[in-house]
C-alpha cells in the first residue's frame, strides 16, 4: 500500500501530462506558467512513455493528465492499469468536443474529472486539475476510513459467539444471502458452504427437524420467531444453537428480507443437561436404586447429550484386580463379553491401560494405536475407531473404574467434549462411592455383629447403649444387664484413677485414644486388653457417641513372650542364639571396660559331628548337639555366655578374667569334656571332639564383631594343626587371614575383568613324533603381582569355592579355542582340562560340559578331562555313575598325577578311565635313579594290560625319552619339546 498523501500536495502539484500533439502540449505549459505556477507538467507522447515514467515506486506525479485518444492506445487504458495498480494518482482526461460518450466512459473507469478540448479549456485546466486532486484524495480518505470501520466489525463479528446472517425471498422461499465470517470458527464449515442452498437443512439434526421447519410457517406470519435447536457441525460435533429471525418489510407490507442471528448455547444447554444428569443420580442414590441401573443412566444422558458418541463403564473387581461390565447400553454384548474381566495392563485397549496408569488414555485411531492390537477385530466388528478412557478414583485416589467413549471415525481429543465426560466421569465416580459406602455400612452392621472384636457404644454420658455379641462373650456380662449402665463395671483396679482421667481427657481434645489396660471379667478374672476410643460425630462436627473396640491380648501376650525367646534363643539347644550372643558380649564389654577386666571370646567348632550326620542322620545329629550342649553348659560359669552360633559351632563368652590364661583353662576343660563318648537315646555310642579358637578383650580388639572374627581365625589354625586342640589368636594369624580375603577378592576380580590366561603344553606321540594333543594350563597375571604360579592360588580356589566359576571358565576357554584351530585347518588334536573335586561332585556337570560343546561346537571326543587320584578315593560308586555319564558323551577320562595318591587297582578296573598321566616327579630322575626307573616301568606295564594310554609329564632330556619310548610309552611333554605357550604361539607351532 501507499502512503496517504494530503488533499494538497507540498508546494507544486507534479502532473504526467500524456498528449502526442506538440502544439497542445506547449501550449498547455505556456497557459499553466502563467497562471497556476505551482502545477508543474512533465509531458510525454504516447501511453508507452507515461507507464516507464510510472513505473517507479511510488510514481513522482500526483495526477495523471491524458488526452483520450493516443498513438498507442487510449486514455482509458492508461487510467485502469493506474487504478488496477492502485497507484495513488488524480486522473484526468481530455475529449474531443462533443463526445460526452468517451466522458461518461472515463468517470465509470475510476476518472476523478473530465475537461472538453474546445474553445477556453485551458483557462479553465488549472481549477479542473486542483479539484480533481482534492476530490481523489478525499475519496481516498473516506475509503480508508471505511476499511478501517469493517475490519473493526470484522474483528468483533469473529470475536463474537453471535453469527449473524440475511435470507432473501425467492419464489416464496427463503434463501441465504449473507452471513458474518465468524460461522466458519463457530459452526466450523466455509463461508461458501453456508451460502449453498440446502446447507442449513442438511446441518438440522434429524430429532429437531420437524419442530424447528413446523415453527418456520411461523415466521412470515408473526414477522418474528425465536427458538433452540440442535446443529450438527461439519467436524462431528452437536451444536446447541439459539435462533432469533426478524422479517424485514416494505411500506406496503411485503417482506424484503429476513434478518438472522444465532448464538451458540452449547455451553449453556451441556450445563443443564449435566445438572440433570447430578440430580437423576442423586434422586437415584436416595432411592436406594441398585448400581447398575444408575450406571446406565449416566451412560445414556452422555450419549444424549453427544449422539455421535457411545459410552461405557468398567468397574475395578476389588478381589480379582480386573475390569468388569458396569454399562454400555448403546455397546454390542458381544464386545461387552469381549472385555469383561479385562486386565488392567499396559497394551489391553484404552481401558485396561488407563486402569493401570491411572491417567487418560486416548487412542485418536483404534487401528493404529498399539494398545488396541488385541481387539482390533472385534473394534471393526463393532464399527469402533476412536476412543477415549479416563479411570475414575475415590476420595483416597483409588482407582475404581474407567469411563471410555467410542467414536465411529478417527477423533482427536476435543478440550470442551473432554470437559463434559470429565463432568461425567466425576457423577459415574460419586454414584459408585456412595452405593458401595450403602453396602459397606450394610456390611458392616453385619460385622459388627460377628466379629471377634468387642463392640460398645456409649453415650456422652458414658452409658451403654449397645454392645455386641464378641463383647459378652469377652466380659461374662450378658446384654441386658450391661445397657443403661457404665463401663466401671469392668475396672480392675490395676490403673489408677489419674490413668483414666488422661484416657478421657485425649478423646476428648483429639477424639481419640488407644492403649493397653487390664479389665475383670465379670467372673473376677483380670485379662489385658487393647482397647480403642474414638468420637462419634454428626454432620455438623458434634460429638453424638463414643465407640469402644477391644480386642482381648491374653494369648497375644503369651506369642509375644514365645516370640521373643524364639528371637534370640536356639530352637534345639534353647541356648542364646547368635544375635543374643552378640548383644551379651557387647555389654560385656562395656562392663569390662569400666571395670578394667579382660574377656575371653571361645569359637568352638564340634569334629567329627558331619560323620555322625552322615553315618546316622540328622535325628541323631540333633540328639548329639544337645547332649553337647548341656556338657559344655555345665563346664561354666553362672555369669558366662554359652550360645548356639550355628550348625555344629558354639560361641563361649567368658566375663571377669584376671588373666588370659584361665580363658585357656576353660578351653582344656571343655576339649576334656567333649572327648567323653556321647550315648544316644537307640543305644548308639558316638564321639566327638572340639577344636577351639580363643581371643582376649582388649588385647586382642575392643569390638564384639573383631573379637568374634578373631576367634573364628584361631579356630581354623586349631583346625589346621591337629583337631581336639585350642589356639589363641595372634596377629600372623590376623595377616593370614586378611590375605586370603584379599587373595579372594582379586581372584574375584580377575573372573570379572579377564585375569586368566590359559597356556597350552604339547602333548608328542613318541611313535610319530608329532603334536597328538596339549593340556590346557591355567595361568592369573595378578595387577598387583605379576604372574602368580597356579600353586599360590589353586589350593585356595578349591577351598573357597571359586574353582568351580574358573574351572568353568577355563574348560569353555580351552573348547572355544580348540574349536578355532579346527576351523583354521590346523592339524586335529585333543584338548586336556584339569577338573576340581567341586566340579566333579557337581549334580549337573554333564548338563554343563554338554552345554559348553554345543556353544563352542567343539565334537566331544576333541575333550579330554583330567583327574586325579584324591578326587575319587573314598566315593567310588559315585565316581563310578557320574564319570560313566561323562564317558558315554564321547568324552577322553585321564587321570592325572598317577601313582601320587593312593593308587588303586579296583578303581582303575571300575572306572572309564582312558589315560594314565605319570607324574613329573617319577620322571625327573630317570635314567639316573633306579626306583624310579622301576615306577615308570611298572605303571606302563599296568597300563598295558589294563588296555590304556599313557601320557608321561615333565620330560626334560632326550635320555628320559628314549627310557620311556624303549618302555612303551604312548605320549609325553615336558619342557624338551616345549614349554606351555599361549594360544597364540601354540598355533605357530603347531601350523609348522
Amino acid at each position: 500500500m501507499f502512503p496517504e498523501p494530503t488533499s494538497e500536495p507540498a508546494g507544486s502539484l507534479r502532473v504526467l501530462y500524456v498528449e502526442d500533439t506538440h502544439a497542445d502540449a506547449d501550449l498547455a505549459q505556456r497557459v499553466l506558467a502563467g497562471a497556476a505556477p505551482d502545477i508543474v507538467l512533465d509531458v510525454v507522447p504516447s501511453a508507452t512513455a507515461a507507464r516507464a515514467r510510472l513505473a517507479d515506486v511510488p510514481p513522482p506525479y500526483e495526477l495523471l493528465l491524458s488526452d483520450l485518444a493516443l498513438p498507442d492506445g487510449s486514455g482509458l487504458e492508461l487510467l485502469a492499469e493506474v487504478r488496477r495498480q492502485q497507484l495513488p494518482l488524480a486522473v484526468v482526461l481530455l475529449t474531443g468536443a462533443g463526445d460526452q460518450v468517451a466522458a461518461i466512459a472515463a468517470l465509470k473507469a475510476g476518472a476523478d474529472g473530465y475537461l472538453v478540448k474546445h474553445g477556453d479549456y485551458l483557462a479553465h485546466l488549472p481549477d479542473a486539475l486542483h479539484a480533481a486532486f482534492t476530490r481523489f484524495h478525499e475519496l481516498r480518505r473516506e475509503r480508508a476510513a471505511l476499511r478501517t470501520t469493517s475490519e473493526h466489525l470484522a474483528y468483533l463479528l469473529s470475536a463474537s459467539p453471535v453469527v449473524l446472517y440475511t435470507l432473501r425471498m425467492h419464489d416464496g422461499s427463503l434463501l441465504p444471502q449473507w452471513v458474518s465470517g465468524n460461522v466458519e470458527s463457530i459452526i466450523g464449515s466455509p463461508l461458501d458452504e453456508v451460502l449453498a442452498p440446502g446447507w442449513w437443512l442438511a446441518h438440522l439434526h434429524p430429532g429437531d427437524r420437524k419442530a424447528v421447519l413446523d415453527a418456520q410457517a411461523r415466521l412470515l406470519r408473526d414477522g418474528r420467531l425465536e427458538h433452540e435447536y440442535r446443529f450438527l457441525a461439519d467436524d462431528g460435533r452437536l451444536l446447541w444453537l439459539h435462533d432469533q429471525l426478524r422479517v424485514v418489510r416494505r411500506d406496503d407490507g411485503s417482506p424484503i428480507e429476513v434478518v438472522g442471528t444465532w448464538t451458540d448455547i452449547t455451553a449453556h444447554k451441556r450445563a443443564e443437561l449435566l445438572e440433570a444428569a447430578r440430580s437423576s443420580v442423586l434422586d437415584r442414590l436416595v432411592a436406594g436404586d441398585a448400581l447398575p441401573l444408575i450406571l446406565e443412566q449416566v451412560v445414556q444422558r452422555l450419549e444424549q447429550l453427544e449422539p455421535a458418541m457411545r459410552a461405557s463403564i468398567l468397574l475395578l473387581d476389588e478381589g480379582t484386580g480386573r475390569l468388569t461390565h458396569g454399562a454400555a447400553p448403546s455397546l454390542p454384548d458381544y464386545y461387552r463379553e469381549a472385555v469383561e474381566q479385562l486386565q488392567p495392563m499396559e497394551g489391553m485397549g484404552s481401558c485396561g491401560t488407563a486402569a493401570i496408569r491411572g491417567d487418560a488414555v486416548i487412542a485418536t485411531d483404534v487401528m493404529c494405536d498399539p494398545n488396541w492390537a488385541p481387539f482390533r477385530d472385534i473394534a471393526a466388528r463393532a464399527g469402533i475407531r476412536a476412543c477415549w478412557s479416563y479411570p475414575f478414583r475415590d476420595a483416597d485416589g483409588k482407582v475404581l473404574g474407567t469411563f471410555a467413549v467410542y467414536f465411529a471415525t478417527p477423533r482427536a481429543p476435543d478440550g470442551a467434549l473432554e470437559a463434559i465426560i470429565d463432568e461425567f466421569t466425576a457423577i459415574t465416580a460419586l454414584a459408585v462411592q456412595n452405593v458401595r459406602a450403602t453396602d459397606a455400612l450394610r456390611q458392616a452392621a453385619a460385622v459388627i455383629e460377628s466379629t471377634r472384636d468387642g463392640v460398645m457404644i456409649t453415650d456422652l454420658e458414658r452409658r451403654i447403649v449397645s454392645v455386641n455379641r464378641a463383647w459378652c462373650e469377652m466380659t461374662g456380662f450378658p446384654r441386658e444387664e450391661a445397657l443403661g449402665r457404665a463401663p466401671r463395671l469392668l475396672k480392675s483396679g490395676l490403673q489408677n484413677n489419674a490413668f483414666y482421667h488422661r484416657m478421657w481427657g485425649q478423646v476428648m481434645r483429639t477424639g481419640y485414644w488407644q492403649g493397653e489396660l487390664w479389665n475383670r471379667r465379670r467372673n473376677g478374672e483380670l485379662y489385658p486388653q487393647w482397647l480403642s476410643i474414638s468420637t462419634v460425630y454428626d454432620d455438623d462436627r458434634r460429638p453424638t457417641h463414643y465407640v469402644g473396640v477391644m480386642t482381648d491380648i491374653s494369648r497375644i501376650k503369651q506369642s509375644e513372650a514365645q516370640l521373643e525367646h524364639l528371637a534370640h534363643y536356639d530352637p534345639l539347644t534353647d541356648l542364646p542364639n547368635r544375635l543374643l550372643a552378640q548383644s551379651r558380649l557387647e555389654h560385656a564389654i562395656e562392663l569390662a571396660a569400666r571395670q578394667r577386666s579382660c574377656i575371653g571370646v571361645l569359637f568352638i567348632d564340634l569334629d567329627r559331628f558331619k560323620t555322625i550326620n552322615d553315618s546316622l542322620g540328622h535325628r541323631a545329629g540333633d540328639e548329639a548337639l544337645l547332649a553337647a550342649s548341656q556338657r559344655l553348659k555345665r563346664c561354666l560359669r553362672e555369669e558366662d555366655t554359652l550360645a548356639r552360633w550355628g550348625g555344629d559351632e558354639f560361641l563361649v563368652v567368658l566375663e571377669n578374667l584376671a588373666k588370659p590364661d584361665e580363658a585357656a583353662h576353660t578351653a582344656q576343660t571343655l576339649i576334656d569334656q567333649l572327648r567323653e563318648p556321647l550315648h544316644l537315646a537307640d543305644g548308639q555310642t558316638v564321639y566327638l571332639g572340639a577344636s577351639i579358637g580363643i581371643s582376649v578383650y582388649p588385647q586382642d580388639a575392643r569390638a564384639a564383631a573383631p573379637l568374634i572374627q578373631q576367634a573364628d581365625t584361631a579356630l581354623n589354625q586349631a583346625k589346621v594343626q591337629g583337631r581336639n586342640i585350642y589356639r589363641f589368636f595372634t596377629e600372623a594369624m590376623g595377616q593370614a587371614a586378611q590375605r586370603h580375603l584379599n587373595l579372594a577378592r582379586r581372584l574375584r576380580e580377575a573372573l570379572d575383568h579377564g585375569g586368566f590366561a590359559l597356556h597350552y603344553q604339547p602333548q608328542i606321540d613318541i611313535a610319530s613324533g608329532r603334536i597328538a594333543g596339549c593340556e590346557a594350563l591355567l595361568r592369573w597375571n595378578d595387577p598387583e603381582e605379576g604372574l602368580v604360579p597356579p600353586g599360590r592360588f589353586i589350593a585356595f580356589a578349591e577351598e573357597s569355592g571359586l574353582i568351580v566359576q574358573i574351572g568353568e571358565w577355563a574348560l569353555r576357554t580351552a573348547c572355544r579355542q580348540a574349536r578355532q584351530w579346527a576351523d583354521a585347518g590346523l592339524p586335529p588334536l585333543h584338548v586336556s582340562v584339569n577338573l576340581s573335586a567341586r566340579q566333579l561332585w557337581q549334580a549337573d556337570l554333564p548338563e554343563r560340559i554338554g552345554a559348553i560343546l554345543e556353544a563352542t561346537g567343539l565334537p566331544p571326543q576333541s575333550l579330554e578331562l583330567e583327574l586325579t587320584e584324591s578326587m575319587i578315593m573314598g566315593h567310588e560308586p559315585q565316581a563310578v555313575e557320574q564319570l560313566g555319564l561323562l564317558r558315554r558323551m564321547g568324552l577322553r577320562l585321564a587321570i592325572d598325577d598317577f601313582g601320587t595318591g593312593y593308587s588303586s587297582l579296583s578303581y582303575l578296573k571300575n572306572l572309564p578311565i582312558e589315560v594314565l598321566k605319570i607324574d613329573q616327579s617319577f620322571v625327573r630322575n630317570i635314567p639316573q635313579d633306579r626306583n624310579d626307573r622301576e615306577i615308570v616301568a611298572g605303571i606302563i606295564a599296568l597300563a598295558r594290560k589294563l588296555n590304556l594310554a599313557v601320557t608321561a609329564e615333565g620330560v626334560e632330556t632326550p635320555a628320559q625319552l628314549a627310557f620311556l619310548a624303549e618302555q612303551g610309552c604312548d605320549s609325553y611333554q615336558g619342557y624338551l619339546f616345549s614349554r606351555p605357550l599361549p594360544a597364540a604361539e601354540f598355533e605357530k607351532l603347531l601350523a609348522r
